[in-house]
């Protein structure tokens, strides 16, 4: 028992050490457990992006498969054609923000929307992903002059 309170400071201090270093591993094992959280749910809902366009593209086949874009961005449904291309994009923007390997499949589904995407009035794109997707897609697929020209 003497021996307990001699050092019953040291073994205070010591215990007091202890209890925070376990206070800031569960601060970092919360901040952890927090960031996972918000990762899977921006994965969660950019899944449920991409399946509502898929199903907004199944009901649009009209959209998802424009004969001639450039009549259609010019008819009386132009601005509805034109959200559908917006919806695709921001499904691409949100899956490309949360996992790698998507930008070919994308690539892919914009391919039948070129001839507007290529036009003077096309979309330009609102975040980094979604710019870089565009570039990309011009670069690779866009005349030099723009499409869908008036007369």
């Amino acid at each position: 028992m003497s021996w307990l309170s001699r050092h019953a400071q040291s073994i205070e201090a010591g215990a007091a050490v202890v209890t925070a270093l376990v206070a800031g591993a569960a601060l970092i094992g919360v901040k952890f457990q927090l960031d996972e959280t918000d990762r899977l749910q921006k994965a969660q809902s950019a899944r449920e992006t991409y399946r509502a366009h898929l199903a907004l593209a199944a009901t649009l086949p009209a959209f998802a498969q424009p004969d001639d874009a450039c009549q259609l961005i010019q008819s009386d449904h132009g601005g509805s054609y034109a959200a559908f291309v917006d919806h695709l994009l921001y499904s691409a923007e949100q899956m490309l923000e949360v996992s790698d390997g998507w930008e070919d499949t994308f690539l892919s589904q914009l391919d039948v929307h070129r001839d507007y995407l290529c036009s003077a009035d096309g979309p330009i794109g609102e975040t980094e992903d979604t710019l870089r997707l565009i570039a990309r897609f011009n670069d690779l697929n866009c005349p030099s002059t723009p499409t869908c020209q008036d007369g």
